[in-house]
């Protein structure tokens, strides 16, 4: 199943993308909080894939855990020694937008980062890495758009990773269709159809088994959370010279069999 959000006049749904067109399940609202129900639900009726509005699929209420420095060509690349435990920071659930959706180059160093990102499915607490498949819905994938500026005035990332509409993700497959990132997927970005970034999951640091028992020790997970994973090397601030993206680029991510999520680059407003 591919969960997608979708934008009506009243409101906004999650749907199930099946081939052009998407069978509306609930509103975005309800949904993570009756996942039990999900295969009993035939549906509300069906939107045609070119007619939608794509949002996130992911409830408001989500929290958007990031870990940093997690793939090893990255850490090198950003001359950064290997972490020994992950590097946490967090996004708003309200920098998610869905594919096709513009986003805005807030700062001349507006950079990108293709990265994995894993939904939650079953609420779980200090959660053991040999059981964290039972707590995983599905997988989506996402780029973790950044204002290298902005992050690195300050100790915190939280501002340069928090840029209004600076996390385009795609559909959330679920691990049923998708299958498990552990045995090493693509992950590639390309700007304006160039290949700038072309990593594999089989390079991450921490494994998502261990991010999730590593955050969940201090917060208790839960259904419509998102973990986005790290980047692979090819960002464009470690370029020589740096590379950024300008308005009218147009930037396209993808991670294994999740799909591609292609992102407008636009002015600030």
């Amino acid at each position: 199943m591919k969960l997608v959000g979708v934008l009506l006049e009243e409101g906004v749904f999650v749907g199930a993308l099946e081939g052009k067109s998407i069978r509306l399940i609930a509103p975005r609202s309800q949904f993570w909080s009756n996942l039990p129900s999900l295969g009993t639900n035939k549906g509300l009726r069906d939107v045609g894939l070119s007619e939608a509005s794509l949002v996130s699929a992911l409830p408001d209420s989500a929290k958007v855990i990031c870990i940093g420095l997690n793939y090893k060509e990255h850490a090198r690349e950003a001359n950064f020694p290997i972490p020994e435990t992950p590097v946490v920071f967090a996004r708003w659930a309200s920098t998610l937008i869905g594919d096709g959706t513009p986003a805005p180059a807030m700062e001349p160093a507006f950079d990108w980062e293709v990265e994995l990102g894993v939904v939650i499915g079953r609420e779980g607490l200090a959660i053991d890495a040999g059981r964290s498949n039972e707590h995983i819905f599905g997988y989506c994938t996402a780029n973790d758009l950044s204002c290298r500026t902005l992050q690195t005035e300050t100790a915190q990332w939280a501002l340069g990773k928090n840029s209004d509409a600076s996390c385009p993700i795609g559909a959330v497959v679920s691990r049923d269709e998708s299958g498990d990132p552990d045995v090493g997927w693509a992950a590639t970005t390309h700007v304006n159809g160039e290949l700038l970034q072309n990593g594999d999951t089989s390079d991450l640091i921490f494994s998502v088994p261990e991010i999730i028992a590593f955050v969940s020790r201090a917060t208790t997970l839960k259904p419509g959370d998102l973990i986005i994973t790290g980047t692979p090397s090819g960002v464009g601030v470690a370029m020589k010279p740096p590379r950024f993206l300008k308005p009218g680029d147009s930037v396209r991510v993808e991670v294994g069999p999740l799909g591609a999520v292609t992102t407008p680059i636009i002015a600030r407003p």
